[in-house]
This record gives structure tokens, sequence and C-alpha cells, in this order.
């Protein structure tokens, strides 16, 4: 047992009095005994009128039960397999669709992928199937003839598609007898201009007369031409556009046919023979279209969508259907089965009830027996525990018993032992952070009083790595060209220096800040998207960030050894919010084992301010510099100001005036 040791009021104390007696005054047996025995003591007789009433309960939750496992068993498990090849189905056939339409291998492997599944979830249903009623064990049976034909159809369906020239019958025709009898006709018509580039001027009547037929075979073999890319473009697209560019030619072809017809008697035998060929050919050309476009025009432009469409969709719609009926039906079983087993658990919770009430009968008669023993005590606990939440961190819980409760005491009182070490090592965390607030601040007048450049981000890094007790550093500026080129590295385990007051230059790329081809924001490397947000980036394991492209790290790991574990990336922005650069910081070591760990979130604050710092002696820097750079300018404009003034006042004087013409004379004489 435990009590508080002291009263802070008269009424308090009465009240520690009055327990205290109570406890002595209370059955010496409970007294003695641990918790646990007093419990079974109490509770036996709690027990014993349980032990019945599970007796009556199970008798009335026997049927509930079997309900309940049917529908655990057999409907739910037939429902939800019945959904999920419906949904394999509905996979199976986007497959096939995508397939048809794509003719990607992806589509193909997804395919045969969700046959699996289907044909999985049908021996599932099959094992099941004993459990349901004959009319879904029809439809299951159905189900599976439908998919047996399904399964058959499909590789023939493949196989259309992948062979063009079974696929699309108006294709074939035009791939073969179309690609024949119209490359014949122009290669006729050709020998034809051919031959009467060959005949002698002496064989016209006039030279015109040549030069006509020429143009006429020449109008003929043009449109030709464009009647064989419209057919063909009408044959592989079914654009009706290409079917006017035919129609629209074939007339002017026509045109230019009779023309050519009607100047045979003016063109000798050979031309006579080709003639006569290219009529032939062109007339069993012009009969193509009467079998190509009702092909293209109905149902059969594409035999492998046909096939689709008459076959494999209708099987998988009404396998659909009828799994969709097999789940309706195992859902409204199931829904009966629930509510004949909820009638059956509401006349077992009847005879709980009556169990309960007398459970608690015989509950608060426990009570009023076992109020001082155990009740009492944990009051007094919770009275101690009351005053350690008003702030009173010295309350020390009394231990009275080595029962369970008087352990509890020793815990509650180890408790509050290291609540006090807590708030101690809080308020020594407190102290620690303004410590470093006031280092930040003789770091930045140490910044603003640097007078070289390189030494000045020198500095900089080498300050914000003390400070962090970071590993190597590296501190980037912003270029006019977005890009962030990197001033000073420092590294101490690989004892590397570079940049600065270094004779070591800088060997690492610059870093783009947008893409050279796209101009889209470089937000896969760490250090731009810092330099892009403006704002900071701690990431406390390089091995599991995935949010960033770490692999320039990974491959400096490879090549020197040396493994990024933490990092922490700081922008360096003006108070405009105009980032001139960025720090960042790479593995925090702690301060006492010197072992690598995560940079500490609360070092951000005091980051920011470090770097608001650095930014504003940096700014004032380059405006010194620039400051400098006009005065010097300045000077030099002067001393030419001044020179061109002495010149002048020696010009106008009356001895340089006489020299000059005395000068003139001498030249006029020579």
């Amino acid at each position: 047992m435990t009590e508080s040791p002291t009263a802070h009021s008269p009424d308090e104390r009465a009240l520690v009095d009055k327990e205290n007696l109570a406890y002595r005054v209370g059955a010496p047996l409970l007294n003695r005994l641990a918790i646990g025995s007093k419990l079974s003591l109490g509770f036996g007789i709690l027990v014993l009128l349980t032990i019945v009433g599970a007796i009556f309960n199970y008798l009335a939750s026997t049927n509930a039960m079997t309900g309940i496992n049917i529908a655990d068993e057999v409907r739910a498990p037939t429902a939800l397999t019945a959904i999920r090849a419906e949904a394999n189905l509905l996979r199976l056939q986007s497959d096939v669709r995508g397939y048809l339409a794509l003719s990607s291998e992806e589509y193909l492997q997804d395919q045969q992928r969700d046959a699996r599944a289907f044909q999985n979830d049908l021996d599932e249903l099959t094992v099941l199937s004993a459990q349901l009623s004959p009319e879904d064990q029809q439809r299951l049976k159905r189900v599976r003839t439908l998919y047996d034909q399904l399964a058959a159809d499909i590789p023939t369906l493949f196989a259309l598609h992948d062979d063009p020239l079974e696929r699309e019958p108006a294709y074939a025709i035009m791939a073969t007898k179309g690609l024949r009898l119209g490359g014949q006709v122009l290669i006729d018509v050709g020998g034809l201009i051919d031959e009467q580039g060959r005949r002698s001027a002496s064989e016209f009547t006039a030279e015109a007369e040549g030069m006509a037929q020429l143009a006429e075979m020449a109008r003929f073999q043009g449109s030709l031409s464009a009647m064989l890319s419209g057919l063909r473009g009408y044959t592989t697209t079914r654009n009706r556009s290409f079917r006017g560019e035919y129609e629209a030619n074939r007339d002017l072809n026509q045109q230019a046919w009779d023309q050519l017809k009607a100047s045979r008697p003016r063109l000798n035998a050979k031309q006579r023979s080709l003639l006569d060929g290219i009529s032939t050919n062109r007339a069993a050309f012009l009969r193509l279209p009467d079998e190509i476009f009702p092909i293209l025009e109905g149902e059969h432009w594409r035999e492998d969508i046909y096939l689709f469409r008459t076959a494999v969709l209708p099987l998988s719609t009404e396998m659909i259907s009828l799994l969709d009926q097999l789940t309706a039906n195992q859902q409204n079983a199931l829904r009966s089965d629930l509510h004949r087993g909820r009638q059956d658990l509401v006349a077992a919770n009847r005879v709980v009830l009556a169990g309960g009430v007398v459970a608690l009968i015989m509950g608060v008669a426990l009570a009023f027996i076992f109020r001082e023993n155990i009740a009492g005590p944990v009051r007094r606990l919770t009275g101690v525990a009351e005053r350690v939440r008003g702030g009173d961190l010295e309350a020390q819980a009394r231990v009275r018993s080595r029962d369970e409760i008087g352990r509890l005491g020793e815990a509650f009182n180890s408790m509050t032992t290291k609540l006090r070490q807590t708030l101690s090592q809080v308020r020594r965390e407190k102290k620690r952070a303004d410590d470093l607030l006031h280092v930040v601040i003789p770091i930045g007048v140490s910044l603003a009083s640097e007078k070289d450049f390189n030494r000045l981000l020198e500095v900089m890094l080498v300050e914000a790595k003390t400070f962090c007790h970071a590993d190597a550093g590296t501190l980037y500026l912003r270029t006019d060209t977005n890009h962030l080129n990197p001033m000073i590295v420092r590294n101490d385990t690989l004892h590397s220096t570079m940049g600065g007051t270094s004779a070591l230059a800088v060997t690492l790329p610059p870093i783009p800040l947008y893409d050279a081809v796209t101009n889209e924001p470089n937000h896969a490397n760490i250090s731009s998207h810092v330099a892009l947000e403006g704002k900071s980036v701690n990431v406390s394991d390089l091995s599991h960030a995935t949010t960033f492209d770490f692999s320039g790290p990974r491959a400096f790991e490879i090549q020197t050894g040396y493994r990024s574990h933490s990092l922490l990336t700081v922008p360096l922005k003006t108070d405009e919010n105009h980032v001139l650069g960025v720090m960042q910081l790479i593995n925090a070591k702690d301060s006492e084992t010197g072992e690598v760990t995560e940079f500490d979130d609360a070092l951000l604050p005091l980051m920011d301010s470090f770097s608001s710092l650095a930014v504003a002696a940096l700014s004032a820097y380059v405006r010194e510099q620039g400051l400098r750079q006009e005065i010097q300018q300045l000077r030099i404009e002067i001393d030419e100001t001044r020179r061109q003034h002495e010149v002048s006042e020696i010009v106008e004087t009356d001895f340089f005036q006489a020299l000059q013409a005395k000068a003139r004379v001498m030249r006029q004489r020579l």
C-alpha cells in the first residue's frame, strides 16, 4: 500500500488519518493478501456465475455461430472471389482491346497474367461451389465452359491480328492486286512516254502535235498516281477524304484516258501495244474499288475486331453477367445469414444480460469490501500524482506493502525522479540553444569585417561547419547564367581543401538550375532545388532518401570510399528572398563520440540566422567592390579631363601660335 508522506492542509491530513484507520481496521486477511489473491477471492463468485451464464450463452449462440461461419467461410469468400474474377475478366478484356488497338507486347503479357489470375479465381470458386445452390453451381459451370471457349478464341484472334493480310481483306486486295495492276499501268505509261520521246519530229505533222500527245500521257500518268495514292490512303486509314481524292482523280484520269485513246491513230506500233496493255490493266484496277469499298464500309474491314466483337466480347459479357448474378446471390445469402445470426445473438444477449445483472449486484458488494484495500491506496497514489501535475516534482509516494500497488508506487517514484532529470536536461538544452545563439552573432561580426573575397567565402563555410559539427561542406554561388558554381570545398576526413585561400582550384562541375533543353527547373539535385525554392532541406540518411538524385555522392563514395550519410543544405538569400548561393554541409558528428549522425532540426532556425548574416556580409563586400571600381573609373576620367585642359592651355598660348605660323612658312618653302 502507499500513502502521501505529508498533507498540505488539515482537511487532507484528516482524510489520510481516516483512510489509515480504515486500512488498519480492515480484514487482516485481505491486508496480507496480494492484489491478485484479493481479486481471485473477490471475483471467484463472479467467475462461477460467469461460467453458468457462459453455458447458457453458448447454447443460445451456437445457431448464430453456425450462420456466421457459413457467411465467413462460404458466402463472403465466394462473393469476394466472384468480384475479383469479374475484375480480372474486365482487365483481360481491356488487355485484348489494348493489344488489338496498339499491338504492344506489354498488353500481351498483361493478358497472359490476367488470364492466369482469372483461372485461379475460377479454381477457388470451384472449391467453394460445394456449398452453393444448384442454380449458382450451374452458373459457375457455364462460366467455366464460356471461358474455355474464350481461351481458345483469344490465340486465334491474336494470330489473325498479327497477320495484316488476313486481318484486313481490303488491304490484302490493295497490297496484292492493286499495287500490281496500278504499278504495271504506271510502268507501261512510263514506257509510252519514253517511246514518245524517242520518236523523231518527222513523224508528226507539227511539233505541237507531239508535245500535246506527251502532255496527255503525263496527265494520265499523274492522275493515275494520285488515284493509286488515294485508294491506298483510304484502304489503310478509312478516312473518307482519301476516297474523295481517289474519285476526283478517277474522273480526271478518265478524261485523260479518253484523250489518250483518241490519239491512238497517231501512235506507233509499240505505243499501241503498250496502250492495249494499259487498257487491260487499268480496267482491272478500276474494278478493285468495287471489292474494296464494301469491305472498308462494312463490318469485316478488320477481321480481328469483327471476331472480337462477335465472339470474344459476347462471351466475356455473358461471363460478367453470370458472375454478377453469382455475386448478388451470395450477397443476399450473406445478408440473410447475418440476419439470422443477429436474431440468435439477441437471444444470447438476453441470457448474458441476466447474468450481468447478477454479476453487477455481486460486483457492487465486492466494491464495498475491497474499496479500502485496493481503491484506497490507488486514490492516495492519485493524490500524489495530482501534486506532481501541479508542479511539485519533489512529491513521493510512501510504499507500505510489496504488492502490485506497492511496486506501482516505486515505479511512480522512479518516474518522478526521471521527470526531474528530464526537466533538468531540457533546461540544459535551452541553455545550449541560447549559447549557440550567442555564437551566431559574433560570427556575423567577423564576416562583416572580412575584406578578402576568398577569405570571406572560406570563413563562411568553415564557421558553418564548426557551428554544426559537420565533417565536410561546399559553398556554391549563383552565376548570371543560372548555375551554382562551387567556390569552396572542405572535407576533414579526406583532408581535402579546394578553393578559397588554398592553392587548389575547385574541380567540381557547376550545377545548372534549369534544364538546358526543356528549360524546366532542376529539382532533381538538392542544391539546385534549395536555390530555386529558397528553403533549407535536412536529409537524415541519404541511403533511404528518394526525393532527390544522390547518384553524385554515391559515385564519390565508390571513387574515394567516403560515404555521405547526412546532408544539410541552406540557401544564402537576401532580405528580398533573392538567392545568392547555397551552403551544403555533410555528415554531422556527435560532439562527444565523434560518430556520424544526422543534423539536428533545431539548427535550422540558427542556420537561417547565420545565412542572413553571411549574405549581408557578402552583399556588403560586393557593394564595396562595386563602389571602389566606380571611384577608380571616376579618377581616370578626372585625369583625362585634366590632361586635355593642360594641352588646351599650351595650344592657345602666343608662343605656340607663332611656332605653328613658322612651321607653315617652312612647309610652303619646301
